[in-house]
């Protein structure tokens, strides 16, 4: 009886083993589980190129720089990080096209006011929001009742947003807007109001700033005349 099991046994694991579909079937699945395995891609790059990011960088960061060699108040060496953060938001929004215009900018201003916030906060007060925001109520019942604010982390606050929104905006002009030009107007205006107020040796930053612009609009008036070749090609 043993036997008779045993020899059934056997012959049935023979069967199992000899049959091509069993076997044929299991290569098929591994292929197709293979086939099936998602492959992950990511690319990460600019169409006008990564020089253009340089020179928009280097436009904003001579303009930044500047600012904070001027020391209208202590702590701007926050600045740099602010100033990074708005290129990295103003790149991003625009290269997306989901969301409309409005409501993106709006989103800029809240992180600008967030980061201005937060960065001030440590600045000044170890990262005490709480405090920041009691001198901030204080600084603005002083000024609506006619008085003169004297808090300088008040104005750490308001110089950290502008230098988010000054580098976000530079990055949406010049690759939304393609409108490089306007950009450099932007940030000539901020750079020539804080040259006025340092010393002549802070010169260079004029002129990393002009070599920077040249540069840039250089490029994109490149950009734009290869396109027209294109299409006058195209439709002759």
């Amino acid at each position: 009886m043993q036997d008779a099991m045993r020899d059934a046994g056997v012959d049935r694991l023979a069967k199992i083993i000899s049959d091509p579909r069993s076997s044929g079937g299991g290569v098929g699945k591994n292929n197709n589980a293979q086939s099936r395995k998602p492959s992950f891609r990511i690319h990460i790059g600019i169409e006008e190129g990564w020089f253009s990011l340089i020179m928009l960088a280097t436009v904003v960061y001579s303009t930044i720089w500047c600012v904070q060699a001027v020391g209208w108040v202590d702590h701007l060496n926050i600045l740099t990080l602010t100033t990074l953060l708005g290129l990295i938001a103003g790149v991003i929004a625009s290269k997306q096209q989901r969301i409309p215009r409005l409501p993106v900018h709006l989103i800029a201003i809240f992180l600008a006011l967030l980061i201005a916030f937060w960065q001030t906060a440590g600045a000044y007060y170890g990262g005490a929001t709480a405090m920041l925001a009691h001198g901030m109520h204080q600084w603005f019942v002083t000024v609506i009742a006619g008085g003169t604010g004297e808090d300088d982390s008040i104005f750490l606050f308001f110089i950290t947003a502008l230098g988010f929104l000054l580098a976000y905006s530079s990055a949406w002009l010049l690759y939304r807007t393609r409108s490089p030009w306007l950009m450099v107007v932007a940030n000539a205006v901020v750079l020539l109001i804080n040259l006025s107020n340092v010393d002549t040796g802070y010169i260079v930053f004029l002129v990393v700033f002009l070599m920077a612009s040249l540069l840039l609009v250089l490029r994109f008036n490149l950009d734009v005349r290869g396109c027209v070749t294109l299409m006058t090609s195209v439709g002759m």
